[in-house]
């Protein structure tokens, strides 16, 4: 058995000690005095306990030394090499005549976690600049004069501390594209971890390594009262980007400099409001990205007036008998006439028109947006009666787009995978924006859209779903709330898979419709608690969610008597079934998904009429993993249980195999083997 135990020195000669002066040299037999190798611990700033972020294994053995003085460094403790028994993580007490009082148990993993109405951290940013301070908060922190606050980059500790102030400063390890966790917790009666509140921490200089997508889509007169709140919402979920919906004034003339103007729907719209949300986003090192159709006029709004040409306009027919357009309902604007987004003609125009939302308002980018197939499988015909596909000529807007504005942001929507491959490859996008329907509906779509983004824009290409839940439910139940089960289990697949989501909007908004003001349904407390945990997870635990190269093989087997299915390239997920999806971490650890279908009610992400039923719960689920590697420590973390807090797994590696028992499984359960 392979276990490793974490230390802490306490007692008068650690205080005593220069606080992170205090080294442990390791060995398998003698270790020598004075060492010749040592490894630092790290010090808590009163200097009354250290912790080894180095870990010490059964057999080795240690001694602590002191290096204020680095020629003559003071052995800690009494002479004799002192080593682990037992299990657990272990206190070495050091008395005031250097004698070690014995060792004892510190902490066991951990018991539970509190509500997140019992005790949140906060952080000031949804993402930071290496090198950049994170600021944390904790409201509640005086209630708590016990608690300890940890630092952690996967399993790894990297620091912890009492919790002593409501607010305070962690400089993370200046790594750019690095994913941590904070927790604060406190010991019970039984020296078990009480989880008090985690969070995740995301330092990343560009948001599209690991794209946490939200949307904004409110901007009535005299809210500007509301908008820090509402934008607080996002960036305690760590969103890094916003989508600006139904903020434009005319499509084919998207910026208004009046003070109040008319959105597409004849929603009164406040210019101040709309610079108010991209400032305060800002603040929280959001992008705030605006909204538009790529290829629309509103002809009965003036268009033609506007400038816009009659022979940018594409047909259904050569005889231009049928211009092509999206109806809207009676009382909006003007229907969306559709022009052919080749046309250099328009490509010009846009730019200039996107020119003027740039220099006006600070915007970061532009979400461009489609309308699906149209005309015959795509084929339509342009003013001279030329027949062209029109996916073919989304790479030349995007390109006329990127040149424009090389340094803005450019994502377009590819509707039920119209167009995927072109946008995909057009080489100027920062994410892949696939808006899925009925005819893409199933969790496998999932898969198949992430690995055809993956083949057609590079491996490092990030895919975001605009995936609407509880679709028809939401259509005839105005006031009622969003069905947990279907949204957290559509939300692992999609995150397991190394896919993002566009659902949480400002002011606790959740997208359950097309028409983004639309707020028929609600989160209710359960809900927003427990996609708070699941977004703290997948920031903190980035690198072993995003940061991928391969997929892992198929050869894992269940000991425990659970039904198993993998999840790859050549079968989907089955139904009645845990479905496990492993894929290979940059960082060489093997990392695997658990998945639960056990009682699923249909094999469709949408859960359309919210009736997707909580999963039945899984413990010791004992597995054999072929592996290619020698493993040297295994962990699995949860964002269903113990507020995201990755747990060590006891293992045995015999050969190729590596038999561990995983402690449970709601939705999802990540296992890592590093």
């Amino acid at each position: 058995m392979n276990r490793r135990f974490i230390l802490m020195l306490a007692g008068a000669a650690a205080v005593a000690a220069s606080a992170g002066d205090i080294h442990i040299a390791r060995g398998t037999g003698s270790v020598d005095w004075p060492p010749s190798s040592t490894e630092a611990m790290t010090a808590l700033p009163d200097g009354n306990f250290h912790v080894a972020v180095a870990t010490v294994a059964p057999g080795e053995r240690f001694v602590f030394a002191d290096y204020g003085d680095p020629s003559s460094p003071e052995r800690i403790g009494p002479k004799g090499h002192k080593e682990i028994a037992g299990a657990g993580n272990w206190v070495y007490q050091i008395g005031d005549d250097d004698s070690v009082h014995g060792t004892a148990a510190s902490r066991l993993s951990a018991a539970g976690s509190f509500p997140m109405s019992d005790f949140d951290l906060w952080t000031d940013k949804a993402c930071y600049s290496p090198g950049e301070p994170v600021w944390i908060q904790a409201a509640r922190f005086a209630d708590y004069p016990d608690a300890v606050v940890r630092y952690r980059h996967g399993a790894l500790v990297l620091r912890e501390e009492p919790l002593r102030q409501e607010w305070w400063e962690w400089i993370p390890p200046a790594e750019d594209f690095k994913g941590y966790m904070i927790d604060v917790y406190r010991l019970d009666s039984d020296g078990a971890e009480q989880i008090l509140g985690s969070i995740g921490v995301d330092v990343s200089s560009d948001w599209k390594r690991f794209p946490r997508y939200g949307y904004t889509a409110w901007y009535e007169r005299g809210k500007e009262q509301w908008v820090p709140g509402d934008v607080a919402f996002l960036n305690r979920r760590h969103i890094n980007a916003v989508q600006f919906q139904d903020w434009h004034w005319k499509h084919h003339w998207p910026y208004c400099a009046d003070d109040f103007y008319t959105d597409i729907s004849m929603r009164e719209i406040s210019h101040n409001v709309v610079k108010m949300f991209i400032d305060v986003q800002h603040g929280y090192n959001m992008k705030s990205i605006f909204y538009n159709l790529g290829f629309g006029a509103l002809d009965q709004a003036g268009a033609a007036a506007d400038g816009v040409s009659p022979e940018w306009y594409y047909f259904l027919d050569p005889e231009r008998t049928r211009k092509d357009s999206h109806q809207l309902p009676s009382g909006w604007k003007s229907d969306i006439f559709l022009v052919d987004p080749g046309n250099a003609g328009w490509q010009s125009y846009l730019c200039d028109r996107n020119e003027e939302v740039y220099s006006a308002l600070g915007f970061d980018g532009f979400q461009v947006d489609q309308l699906g197939s149209r005309g015959d499988g795509g084929w339509v015909y342009d003013y001279w009666g030329n027949r062209f596909d029109l996916a073919s000529h989304y790479p030349s807007l995007l390109k006329a787009l990127k040149a424009r504005h090389p340094s803005k942001t450019l994502i377009m929507n590819s509707v039920s995978r119209y167009g995927e491959q072109e946008i995909a490859s057009s080489g100027v996008i920062d994410v892949c924006y696939n808006e899925m329907w009925a005819d893409c509906d199933g969790f496998d779509d999932l898969y198949k859209v992430v690995a055809s983004n993956r083949a057609s824009g590079g491996n490092a290409m990030k895919t975001v779903f605009a995936n609407y839940m509880n679709y028809d439910y939401g259509k005839d139940n105005r006031g009622k709330n969003f069905n947990t089960p279907g949204v957290l289990l559509t939300d692992a697949c999609i995150f397991a898979l190394g896919g993002a989501h566009l659902e949480l909007g400002t002011g606790y908004n959740m997208l359950c419709n097309e028409y983004f003001p639309n707020t028929n349904l609600h989160m209710d407390d359960t809900l927003v608690e427990a996609i708070t945990r699941y977004y703290d997870f997948v920031t903190a635990y980035e690198n072993y969610i995003y940061d991928t190269s391969s997929e892992l093989g198929e050869s894992i087997t269940s000991l425990s008597g659970h039904s198993l299915s993998v999840w790859n390239a050549h079968r989907g997920p089955a139904p009645r079934k845990i479905v496990i999806h492993g894929r290979r971490a940059d960082s060489g650890a093997a990392v695997y998904h658990l998945l639960n279908f056990s009682n699923v009610n249909s094999m469709s992400w949408r859960d359309l009429n919210a009736d997707m039923p909580s999963p039945e719960r899984h413990e010791s689920i004992t597995l054999d993993i072929d592996s290619d590697r020698m493993v040297s420590k295994v962990w699995a973390a949860t964002p269903d249980r113990h507020a995201g807090v990755p747990l060590p797994l006891d293992f045995t590696q015999q050969g190729r195999s590596v038999k561990v028992t995983v402690p449970s499984l709601d939705y999802w359960t990540m296992l890592v083997l590093e």
